[in-house]
């Protein structure tokens, strides 16, 4: 019987030895991320690893508007000079780590890659393990190990082809939707199949990035020729790519036609309410927000200015876009999507996750938003009488042009 991918990267970064599912392991990392999140810096009072294994960035408070946010940042520059460490993106250089990294070439396949924010799932993207271990990050800096319990495997199949307006968020949160809360406790998904073949890697990422909503440990692909032109465009350091065998055994298979999905709406108070465009479609919408790891990125973008060309945002909707890193504002910016947006009355704002952590955009009671933030819980971008609805980016745009909730098919 084969191994999958997952638990090949394991079985390498834990010394080549035999693992089975439920073991606790100890493996070694070959990249540790952090980001500006105040404490986080106490995890570094000490570093014993090697200082080119960290990337540390800041992009919660792209400007500090705290004393605390403040002390954050310079404890990051006063560590990054007292070790060493050459991997780190300060205002100016910097986005959202959780593509920021990929950006500037740190990911590569068959790496294991940890965090302490489970959002790092989205890196699984590259053919690398990636995994969120909380304040067990302190051990990947001071001993170089972090302890793992070795997963089961669910094997995503994923066929067809996605219609105009619908994208790999609505996927996840159709997946969501089926398997629930508690549908993958401790598991990995691995997804595979045609369609996801003819992803690219900003769709790819988007897929991956909230697995901890079911309850997963992480997602991965299977590297291919799209994820090595990737990375070989912005690196030439070598990597050992790992795929899984053909015989390789899972917990459970499941098979998803992406052809017939709709745009999805995540519903308030919380992220497991997942409905049909058309089950919400006409509630009025006083704010909207693009950005975020989950959907900041070019792609993203690109279909938002598709639907805001040549219109404009509702006289009522606050319309706010944060690119993903300075280098996808660039590469906005030259391809005209900047300019649409601000032609079309939306407010273009810097690299950062502020809003989706409500770091600013406020909502005031009985405000709703509509944003392709990651979390909308109460009082996650302002007051607790405020209501957040989650749609992937064309769903957004299409919204704040007609101030309702829209399903965005109409505009293809």
């Amino acid at each position: 019987m084969g191994s999958s991918i997952a638990h090949k990267i394991l079985v390498k970064k834990s010394g080549n030895k035999p693992i089975d599912e439920g073991d606790v392991i100890y493996a070694e990392p070959d990249l540790v991320l952090l980001y500006d999140w105040p404490g986080f810096d106490g995890f570094m009072r000490n570093i014993r690893i090697n200082p080119d294994k960290i990337v540390l960035n800041i992009d919660h408070f792209f400007l500090p508007n705290t004393e605390l946010a403040a002390k954050t940042h310079r404890n990051y520059r006063e560590t990054a000079k007292k070790y060493g460490i050459k991997h780190f993106y300060d205002i100016g250089n910097n986005g959202i780590g959780f593509h920021l990294a990929a950006e500037k070439g740190h990911i590569k396949p068959g790496m294991l890659i940890v965090h302490a924010d489970p959002h790092v799932s989205t890196f699984g993207a590259f053919g690398a393990y990636c995994v969120g271990v909380g304040g067990d990050l302190m051990s990947a800096f001071l001993m170089d190990e972090v302890w793992l319990r070795v997963p089961q495997v669910i094997k995503v199949n994923l066929s067809g082809n996605f219609a105009a307006g619908v994208t790999s968020r609505d996927l996840f949160e159709h997946i969501l939707a089926d398997l629930g809360p508690d549908g993958a406790v401790g598991q990995v998904l691995e997804f595979t199949g045609p369609a996801l073949a003819a992803m690219s890697m900003d769709s790819r990422m988007g897929l991956c990035s909230s697995m901890q909503y079911l309850s997963a440990e992480t997602a991965i692909i299977n590297p291919d020729e799209t994820t090595y032109q990737y990375v070989r465009s912005r690196t030439e350091e070598p990597f050992e790519a790992v795929l899984s065998d053909p015989d390789a055994a899972y917990a459970r298979v499941l098979n998803y036609d992406v052809s017939g999905l709709e745009p999805m709406v995540v519903t308030p108070p919380d992220v497991y309410y997942v409905k049909r465009v058309g089950e919400v479609a006409g509630i009025d919408i006083d704010q909207a927000f693009i950005g975020t790891c989950a959907n900041g990125r070019l792609d993203d973008l690109r279909l938002a200015a598709r639907i805001l060309k040549g219109r404009k945002v509702h006289p009522r909707v606050r319309f706010l876009v944060t690119p993903v890193t300075q280098q996808t504002m660039l590469d906005a910016v030259k391809e005209g999507i900047i300019d649409t947006f601000l032609q079309a009355g939306v407010l273009v704002g810097p690299p950062t996750c502020g809003p989706c952590y409500g770091g600013f955009g406020y909502l005031l009671p009985g405000e709703t938003c509509l944003s392709t933030g990651t979390l909308n819980i109460p009082g996650r971008m302002g007051s607790t009488e405020a209501k957040i609805y989650m749609a992937n980016p064309a769903t957004v745009a299409a919204s704040a042009i007609e101030g309702k909730i829209t399903d965005p098919r109409k505009y293809f």
